[in-house]
């Protein structure tokens, strides 16, 4: 009789203890996290490839959040909200990356964003690939070729 009174104390509070921990797992990375070195942006209307694997952009996943940064600090470096479903990465929640003065949500488009192979604010690109080294993805305006770093 002990025993189930222990047992019914204790096993509801180690199911509340592992349902809390799923919050900081939902939308994990999965085979995105790390930090990934933006090579080159293809245009798809033009067909013409940019070269940026001599610069230094980076996209970088960690849990529920992207950073795109510059490692020359010359470029501004933003946060995103990231989803996948289906193979598709869907960003929200843009803020300019900030961390002296305060991160600022953005409501409209920069311009410096175009930099890092994002053509709209909130963009949804479709996993063309993605592997240990090698990741491709498709906004319908641009192909973004990165390696893992």
């Amino acid at each position: 009789m002990k025993r189930i009174k222990i047992l019914s104390f204790v096993l509801p509070l180690l199911m509340l203890l592992c349902s809390s921990c799923s919050l900081e797992t939902d939308n994990d990375a999965g085979r995105l996290e790390g930090m990934w070195h933006l090579v080159s942006v293809e245009t798809l209307s033009t067909g013409v490839t940019e070269d940026l694997s001599e610069q230094v952009v980076f996209w970088s996943f960690q849990a529920k959040l992207l950073q795109m940064e510059d490692k020359t600090g010359q470029i501004n470096s933003y946060l995103y909200r990231f989803r996948i479903d289906n193979d598709q990465l869907r960003l929200s929640s843009p803020y300019l990356f900030d961390r002296e003065n305060g991160d600022h949500p953005l409501t409209a488009y920069e311009a410096t964003l175009s930099r890092y192979g994002i053509k709209s604010l909130t963009p949804t690109f479709r996993i063309e690939r993605v592997d240990r080294r090698k990741l491709v993805i498709n906004d319908g305006t641009v192909r973004l070729y990165f390696d893992k770093f």
